[in-house]
């Protein structure tokens, strides 16, 4: 797969598209691919992105970041298919960089990618979207397990939950033995307690929250505006109330509140209705 087929099937904005295809020849995005090996190991990629961003040199809209990352997507889609991962859960996963130049442009005005440090995951073979949700394969101090990201456009809904559950337990089963049994967890903002007092009983997030056994709550934690809010530079005071939980959200922190964030393990079997009642 080459670049410009990369951008078609994460469907990447036409002028994004334009940007990327411009860039792909200019000799600083030669210069930074001397430095692409060190986003094969999680233990380089601290010195992986500083190396390359010195390397592209100017980038004030992150265009040769998102081309440089793109064209490892290419290069990684053939790990895709000996794998006998379909092009959906590729396009799902690398649509990661549409997402968030969407994000941009409907938060600030303008396209721009400012999450190259998060993508040698997707390009290191390491995080996956099946479905709903994404999966990282996490291996620090001689410990695995999945951690899980939600994804801004999830669907939340109980059905969307179990197929993604599912699907990810039998698809790294198959693309990574060592992680077929390892524990999933999920640190976000999504699995904070304060949530059950701004949500309705039915509100999917509290939905989501059912899936786990939470093993830690950090109530300071400020990643909830970012997500909410869709960005994290306002003052409660300018915060939007355009939804139910925006309004709740704004009046909990004008109050001195917080919504803060919680560690929870994926508890056994979520797609079954048993695995659920247990809760």
């Amino acid at each position: 797969m080459n670049l410009s087929e990369v951008c078609d099937i994460i469907a990447l904005p036409a002028a994004v598209k334009d940007s990327v295809l411009a860039r792909r020849d200019l000799p600083e995005l030669h210069q930074a691919e001397r430095h692409k090996r060190l986003l094969e190991a999680r233990s380089d990629w601290p010195q992986a992105i500083p190396a390359i961003t010195a390397a592209l040199g100017d980038d004030p809209d992150g265009m040769r970041m998102l081309t440089f990352m793109l064209l490892r997507a290419a290069e990684t889609h053939a790990r895709y298919r000996a794998h006998g991962l379909s092009d959906t859960i590729f396009a799902d996963t690398m649509g990661f960089c549409t997402r968030f130049v969407n994000d941009h442009f409907e938060h600030y005005g303008s396209f721009a990618f400012r999450w190259g440090w998060w993508m040698p995951r997707q390009v290191a073979f390491q995080e996956f979207r099946f479905g709903a949700l994404e999966y990282e394969l996490v291996e620090s101090e001689g410990a695995r397990f999945i951690s899980i990201h939600i994804p801004a456009d999830a669907k939340l809904n109980p059905a969307a939950l179990q197929q993604s559950y599912q699907l990810a337990r039998t698809s790294i089963a198959r693309l990574a033995p060592d992680f077929a049994g390892a524990e999933m967890q999920c640190d976000s903002w999504m699995l904070s307690p304060v949530l059950e007092t701004l949500l309705p009983a039915h509100s999917n997030i509290l939905w989501f929250q059912k899936s786990f056994e939470l093993l830690s709550v950090n109530p300071d934690s400020p990643h909830a505006v970012r997500w909410i809010y869709g960005r994290d530079d306002l003052q409660p005071s300018a915060f939007a109330e355009r939804t139910s939980l925006q309004k709740k959200t704004k009046a909990l922190m004008l109050a001195g509140g917080n919504i803060g964030a919680a560690v929870g393990r994926l508890r056994d079997h979520p797609w079954t209705a048993e695995g659920y009642a247990r809760h």
